[in-house]
């Protein structure tokens, strides 16, 4: 108590040097080298920091846990529902949170989309060839009937025997 009121006093008499109040000031952001001092601030600023925590969470059905280690080590935390609970769901990928494009692309969920898409053109990229390939088989089926109808021909116009028959026997066309 001593403390604030210190604190208190030396504000109100920096405040009568400047000419200026307490309202809205540009506080310098600067390490407290008072150590008692600092421990107060700190207490504050913590208090304060899980009061918005906590008001957010009630306002928002946010999940939240913050991890504050004081100057002299000690640990503080505040989570809802649980500090253990929001770390597990977070640890585990539960958590979603909209993400920036260039994390889309770059993370495991757009490999995980490219390797099925992959997998799903690798079948159609194998129906196209094989399709390709029918194609083929056919065109070169008809070059061959269209050839033996052809020598069918000749063969019975030159009574040669076209499964016998050398190439010597085959008459030549004019």
């Amino acid at each position: 108590m001593a403390m604030e009121s210190s604190l208190v006093a030396a504000a109100k008499k920096k405040a009568k040097k400047k000419g200026t109040s307490q309202g809205k000031q540009k506080i310098p952001i600067k390490k407290i080298e008072d150590r008692a001092l600092r421990r107060v601030v700190f207490n504050k600023l913590r208090r304060d920091l899980f009061g918005m925590a906590a008001r957010l969470c009630a306002t928002t059905g946010a999940r939240i846990a913050i991890i504050v280690f004081s100057p002299s080590g000690r640990l503080f935390t505040f989570g809802r529902p649980s500090v253990a609970a929001v770390l597990r769901a977070f640890l585990l990928g539960r958590l979603r949170r909209p993400a920036e494009p260039e994390e889309v692309l770059r993370g495991p969920a757009f490999a995980e989309a490219e390797e099925r898409a992959s997998t799903l053109e690798a079948p159609q990229r194998r129906l196209e060839r094989l399709e390709k390939l029918r194609r083929l088989a056919l065109a070169r089926a008809h070059e061959l009937a269209s050839a033996r109808e052809e020598a069918e021909a000749a063969s019975k116009t030159t009574d040669v025997d076209p499964v016998t028959a050398t190439p010597d026997d085959i008459p030549a066309r004019d």
